[in-house]
C-alpha cells in the first residue's frame, strides 16, 4: 500500500506545483496588465500636460500680439502728436536767443532797450 500513498502524495504535490505555477503565471499576467495600464495612464497624463502647455503658450502669444498692437498704435499716436507739435512750434535760432539774452541783460543793468519790438517772435 505504500506505493499507492506515494503515488497520491506525488500526484498531490504535482497538482500543488501546477497550482503554484498557474498562480505565478496569472500574477505575471496581472503585473504585465497593470504595467500596460500604468503606461497608458502615464501617456495620457503626458498628453494632457502637453496640451495644457500648448494652450498656455497660445494664450501668451495672443496676449503678446494684442499688447504689441496696442503699443504700436500708442506709439503712432505719440509720433503724430510730436510731429504736429513740432510743426506748430518753431524753436528760436541761436542769433534770436543771443538777442533776447542781451535785452534781458540790458534790462537787468538798467539800460533801455532801444531795439524795436518784433511782434511776430
Amino acid at each position: 500500500m505504500k506505493p499507492r500513498s506515494d503515488t497520491r502524495t506525488q500526484a498531490a504535490a504535482a497538482q500543488a506545483i501546477e497550482r503554484v505555477l498557474r498562480a505565478e503565471q496569472d500574477a505575471e499576467a496581472a503585473i504585465a496588465g497593470a504595467r500596460q495600464l500604468a503606461q497608458a495612464s502615464l501617456d495620457g497624463a503626458r498628453d494632457d500636460a502637453l496640451a495644457i502647455v500648448n494652450r498656455a503658450a497660445e494664450r501668451i502669444a495672443r496676449w503678446q500680439r494684442g499688447h504689441a498692437a496696442a503699443l504700436e498704435r500708442r506709439i503712432a499716436v505719440l509720433r503724430d502728436q510730436a510731429a504736429a507739435s513740432a510743426g506748430t512750434q518753431r524753436l528760436p535760432d541761436e542769433a534770436t536767443l543771443a538777442e533776447a539774452a542781451a535785452r534781458v541783460a540790458a534790462r537787468l543793468a538798467g539800460e533801455a532797450d532801444t531795439r524795436p519790438r518784433d511782434v511776430d517772435r
